[in-house]
């Protein structure tokens, strides 16, 4: 029997939501893993001790350093560098690069957000200056400059870069971003402050790319603006309602003078890369793009520079390979926290049951608590889940995997 493994560390940060107070992080388990979801390389050994069958490991996670990791399989050359914020401070980063397929794969939410320009201070209850607060992706403008350096190939191709932009700490619509690229310093522009000529500056960005296939591996397919776009998410971590509408707000000239910048561009003109399908048709609807608003619209501003919005697990799947090895398993279990709407509905156990059902391979989860009734997870082709609760994760993988391997 062979036990194919998928690990889902979940979203550690939430995608969309600036958080200008950083939350507390979760303690690391004996697994390794916080919160005592233990990974799935410690699950495959322990149900190949148990059962005795061949078992494989991988995992799937949209964000953070263990989208990093998830790509080692593909991606095996770590790579360390270090980007420069406006306040003199270096910020070191990590990238993984497969030389194979000239793929270099960077993760935003290693990165701080850059102070805009001064707003009138708005506090909440927690006296966190919120209107003040750092928010502009210039940052991440010089990680993807990193990105398209390590990616070229020796003889000066340009390559692919993937962005995970869940959990990014900036929400200004990628505007900071788009800056950097283009050769601005982000440093004293606030959300939706730049060039009078937002085409140039666009243009500008786009010939920074040099070529290079730039993809958004987006968390969530959260617009940009709306009742379900970026600032909607904002009042359910603790950031006062009147501020999320200004934002909005900004949110809105931005996407109106980039878009307004992206009809103006030829699409076959100088610097223009992939996606000229999105280009196109790049008008005030760029902001509802599924997943323009992923990272507080780095999503966006990706689409804008001609790049591809994809779901992070989407990519991951398709990089790795999981449908050939499902192809070759009789049994896919995936690990998570919990059980419930995100994994159902856009998590690793929707992406592998998918892709199981086309392969006829039985999928089911380990988990510390399953929150989804049996219809819910019929519906997303789960075959069995399995609690832990608070007892030892080790136990239920023994116990379960006797019981499949008798099956």
């Amino acid at each position: 029997m062979r036990v194919l493994v998928v690990g889902s560390p979940g979203p550690t940060l939430p995608d969309a939501a600036w958080l200008p107070v950083p939350g507390p992080r979760g303690p690391r388990s004996r697994w390794g893993v916080a919160g005592d979801v233990p990974s799935s390389q410690d699950v495959a050994r322990s149900w190949r001790q148990s059962s005795g069958a061949g078992t494989e490991a991988i995992t799937l996670a949209a964000v953070g350093q263990p989208f990093l990791d998830a790509v080692s399989r593909v991606a095996p050359e770590a790579l360390a560098g270090v980007v420069e914020v406006p306040d003199g401070a270096d910020v070191p980063v990590a990238l993984r690069r497969s030389r194979v397929t000239g793929t270099v794969y960077a993760d935003a939410s290693q990165l701080p957000a850059e102070r805009g320009a001064a707003r009138e201070a708005g506090t909440d209850a927690r006296g966190a200056s919120w209107r003040d607060a750092p928010r502009s992706s210039g940052a991440v403008g010089r990680l993807v400059a990193l990105a398209v350096d390590a990616a070229r190939a020796s003889d000066g191709r340009p390559g692919r870069v993937v962005l995970a932009t869940g959990g990014a700490r900036s929400h200004d619509a990628g505007a900071g971003m788009v800056r950097v690229l283009a050769g601005e310093v982000a440093d004293g522009g606030g959300v939706g402050a730049g060039r009078a000529d937002a085409a140039h500056e666009l243009r500008a960005a786009r010939d920074a790319l040099g070529g290079a296939r730039l993809v958004a591996a987006v968390a969530t397919d959260v617009p940009l603006l709306g009742l379900h776009g970026a600032s909607a998410t904002l009042a359910d971590h603790g950031v006062d309602g009147a501020v999320a509408q200004d934002l909005e707000r900004e949110l809105g000239a931005v996407a109106a003078r980039t878009a307004a910048a992206v009809d103006g561009i030829a699409p076959g003109g100088a610097g223009s890369v992939v996606g000229r399908d999105l280009l196109a048709r790049a008008d005030a609807r760029l902001a509802g793009l599924p997943g323009a608003g992923s990272g507080g619209g780095l999503g966006f501003a990706v689409a804008a520079l001609g790049g591809q919005l994809t779901p992070a697990l989407h990519v991951l799947a398709h990089d790795v390979g999981l449908d050939a090895l499902l192809a070759d398993a009789d049994l896919a279990v995936v690990v998570t926290a919990e059980v419930g709407a995100h994994e159902l509905g856009e998590g690793a156990v929707r992406e592998v049951a998918a892709r199981a059902a086309q392969h006829a391979v039985p999928v089911i989860a380990l988990a510390r608590t399953v929150v989804a009734g049996r219809r819910e997870q019929a519906a997303a082709g789960l075959s069995g889940t399995y609690a832990w609760g608070g007892d030892d994760p080790h136990a239920l993988v023994d116990r379960v995997a006797r019981t499949w391997a008798r099956g």
